[in-house]
């Protein structure tokens, strides 16, 4: 039987940066989340434009933690 997983990976584009920490992104399929790097890791040198790699959990496709640069 196949397992079904909890979380996927994607690449977003970022639209507007919050905080050195967070950003607003876009989806491939348009839709806006709010990404986020956690408190454990390093941040990311974000910038209006850039493309991230986000791991999202399948019950909330509303946020996103960003993983790295993409």
């Amino acid at each position: 039987m196949m397992e079904i997983p909890d979380k996927i990976h994607t690449c977003v584009t970022i639209r507007e940066v919050i905080s050195p920490r967070t950003c607003h992104a876009i989806l491939p399929n348009g839709k806006v989340i709010f990404a986020f790097t956690p408190k454990d890791a390093a941040a990311l040198p974000l910038r209006e434009g850039g493309k991230v790699r986000v791991r999202m959990n399948v019950a909330d496709f509303s946020r996103g933690e960003m993983l790295e640069l993409a």
